[in-house]
């Protein structure tokens, strides 16, 4: 064998072991660059079996083994396997290239360092719902595939009559929620509007648990989840979705486009709507269902044009609107809500060199809402939320490193109108309001001597505010990788926490224009090992809040009033569980589990979060075009508190909310480019015991029911 890639100080020392043991075979495993691999399994027979992996520097040892004629195996995530018949007699010293191959795209992941990377290589445990997960779902919108990977996803009553989300503790706003990488600001009243998501379009979602403001900036305080949408690139493609999940939510969904030349079209479009359901009861003169009457309507488009080897371009324009018939009295003159958002998005990367990437993003997106008359037949403007941000990123990959530097402009302008009886946010007062912000971001990766890595970052915000980071992961023999990470975060008050006035509300709701931005430090520690058997990771994390933004009962007067304010500190730590087991070639396991504990000044805090949460899925293969899947999601009891009963001096403000769980069954089977699905769900009918008497529940799931999906998918192979 040649030893020509072999250093002195490497052939001296495997010399010396042939000469030591004799009945050994030694060698040293690397790739097609001349790096070496370490976990490579070498399996050697002939008579015996034996077998070993590569250690930190990509060399091995095999003992007492009979000098004759056998064959070797060898392989490793990420390469093609090698094998060859040896001749022991005339080999001294092994060495090995692997050529790689094609990877599985969905075990690359961009989220955690903003580039592309296998996500065994990742310093920050990230978690993929692949499209695999998402195909063998039953859902239609990101929300509810979200508990796939974080089950501890929890709706809670809001003071503004809209739900808030909870994830694992935090209100989705503490969250950053991106598509293909870029930022979604639609909100109301501060959280996400999760129907603007489209799942018909999703390829994969990316779910990084913890503080990424370093690259990401405010709002991603508890974690990022990146929403990464299909790049088909099949000549042409035609795909129709019908889901029918009544009185939950029913939808119908097509994907259409063509790959052709430098151009490379996608256009989705889904329709999601529903009749609602009454779970609870409601008081004299109102009119208000657990799930109002509601659609929504979303349109994506999507162009890249690879315009050379170096540049590419992408025009991405969306358009969503959603009316809910909320009306909380019988009156005919009640408005109706109406939502609309419409975002422009321009991307531009010029590769320099092999090394050397340049990135530049611009984004517009405008959140309206709207009140509708439906005996005028008219709507009318009530808020408008305006986004402009650039972001311009340089990446350097060198040998041993990953480097980039980033900047980032965000402005936002907010208008609230007068409406009929319902006042501006402002004092009843039509008027806009502005922020602004410029950071600037670092962040590198060093791969070590012995292969591990340590990444550091920084984030500078002229608002003064400094955001270190600092991850290491470190690679074991035994294929089991340990990380460590210390990283800080923050979110800037919105426009409507500041300079609310709502004195159409009851209570009034009053902003605060001296609120300071929210801050946190996040420590973890995590195990895991990936293969693709086993799939298993485990995560213990503490994140340190302070300066959280939320709401105060406060009375002026003998007049009750909702203030927002700063709590002092809010300390969250859990664990997170995720194993996957590929039991035999017909049944899969996936296991996600959540343990959440908060600790707080405020019971307001602190409410709508369980304890314990879980989600587990049984696959099974039938035959080879029929499957059969078995959901089980639970989450333990949660409380309740009422901040006005609590200012009243009410001994009794807290309620507990009891523990359920939710059991799903349902039957995949494919004929060619027909996937059909059947089912039912919450087979066991399970209905929070509150609904008699409460609005507040634990869950607000309709009961047993069936499920039908269909779905046609075609692709050409040429035009």
């Amino acid at each position: 064998m040649k030893l020509s890639n072999l250093s002195i100080s490497s052939i001296i020392f495997l010399l010396t072991l042939q000469i030591v043991y004799p009945n050994t075979l030694s060698g040293i495993i690397y790739d097609d660059n001349q790096k070496r691999l370490d976990n490579a399994l070498i399996l050697l027979s002939s008579d015996v079996m034996h077998n070993t992996i590569t250690d930190a520097k990509g060399e091995f040892l095999i003992e007492n083994i009979e000098k004759t004629v056998c064959s070797i195996e060898v392989s490793h995530i990420g390469f093609q396997n090698y094998a060859a018949q040896i001749n022991l007699n005339e080999l001294d010293v092994l060495e090995i290239a692997l050529n790689p191959k094609v990877i599985d795209l969905d075990r690359i992941v961009v989220t955690g360092t903003r580039s592309e990377r296998h996500i065994k290589e990742t310093p920050m445990l990230t978690h993929v719902i692949n499209r695999d997960d998402i195909e063998n779902s039953t859902y239609s919108n990101v929300k509810d595939i979200l508990e796939i990977a974080m089950p501890n996803v929890e709706m809670v009553a809001s003071n503004h009559s809209d739900d808030r989300v909870k994830i694992q503790g935090l209100d989705n706003k503490y969250l950053t929620f991106l598509v293909d990488g870029d930022r979604v600001s639609g909100e109301y009243a501060g959280n996400i509007d999760f129907s603007m998501f489209s799942l018909s379009n999703v390829d994969k979602i990316e779910v990084v648990e913890g503080a990424m403001s370093t690259l990401y900036g405010s709002s991603a305080m508890g974690g990022v989840v990146n929403i990464i949408t299909k790049q088909n690139n099949s000549p042409f493609w035609f795909d129709l979705g019908i889901q029918y999940d009544n009185p939950f939510q029913n939808s119908e969904s097509l994907n259409i486009g063509f790959n052709r030349a430098i151009f490379n079209y996608n256009f989705n479009i889904q329709h999601t709507h529903t009749d609602g359901y009454d779970l609870t009861p409601n008081q004299v003169g109102q009119h208000k269902q657990t799930l109002e009457k509601n659609k929504s309507e979303i349109f994506n488009h999507k162009l890249t044009i690879d315009i050379s080897e170096k540049h590419d371009l992408q025009l991405i324009y969306k358009d969503y609107f959603s009316m809910i018939n909320r009306n909380t009295s019988n009156a005919d003159d009640t408005p109706m809500n109406r939502y609309a958002d419409y975002s422009y998005k321009f991307k531009y990367n010029y590769t320099i060199s092999d090394n050397r990437i340049f990135k530049l993003s611009y984004i517009n997106e405008e959140y309206t809402k709207y009140y509708y008359y439906p005996a005028l037949s008219q709507q009318f403007i009530n808020g408008v939320l305006n986004r402009d941000e650039i972001n311009l990123q340089y990446n350097v990959i060198g040998q041993s490193y990953q480097r980039l530097f980033g900047v980032e402009i965000y402005h936002d302008d907010y208008s609230s109108f007068t409406v009929g009886a319902y006042p501006s946010i402002f004092s009843g007062e039509d008027g806009i309001k502005r922020d602004y912000s410029l950071s600037i971001y670092i962040n590198e990766e060093r791969i070590l001597n012995n292969d591990n890595i340590l990444s550091f970052g920084l984030r500078a915000l002229d608002k003064e505010i400094i955001i270190p980071s600092i991850l290491y992961l470190m690679k074991r023999n035994s294929g089991y990788n340990y990380r460590f990470s210390y990283s800080s975060g923050y979110r800037n008050p919105s426009i409507k926490e500041l300079y609310y006035q709502w004195l159409g509300h009851n209570p009034h709701i009053y902003g605060n224009p001296n609120l300071k931005p929210s801050e946190n430090n996040y420590f973890s520690f995590s195990i895991d090992k990936r293969t693709d058997i086993n799939d298993f990771s485990v995560d213990f994390y503490k994140n340190d809040i302070k300066d959280m933004i939320s709401t105060a009962h406060i009375f002026i007067e003998g007049q009750e009033e909702l203030h927002y304010k700063n709590y002092e500190q809010v300390i969250i730590h859990g664990i997170n569980v995720h194993y996957y087991r590929k039991i035999t070639d017909k049944l899969k396991l996936k296991f996600v589990y959540n343990l959440t504990d908060a600790e707080s000044e405020s019971n307001e805090i602190l409410e709508g979060i369980s304890k314990h949460a879980l989600r587990l899925n049984l696959n099974y293969a039938m035959l080879n075009r029929m499957k059969i899947i078995t959901s089980i999601k639970y989450s333990s009891r949660k409380n309740m508190f009422d901040q006005q009963l609590d200012m009243l001096g009410a001994q009794q403000t807290i309620t507990n909310l009891s523990a359920y769980s939710l059991v799903d069954m349902y039957m995949i089977t494919s004929f060619n480019n027909i996937v059909f699905k059947v089912g039912i769900k919450n087979i066991f009918n399970y209905k929070d015991s509150r609904r008699f008497n409460s609005e507040i529940l634990n869950n607000y799931d309709p009961g047993r029911r069936f499920f039908i999906e269909l779905k046609f998918k075609f692709k050409r192979e040429n035009l």
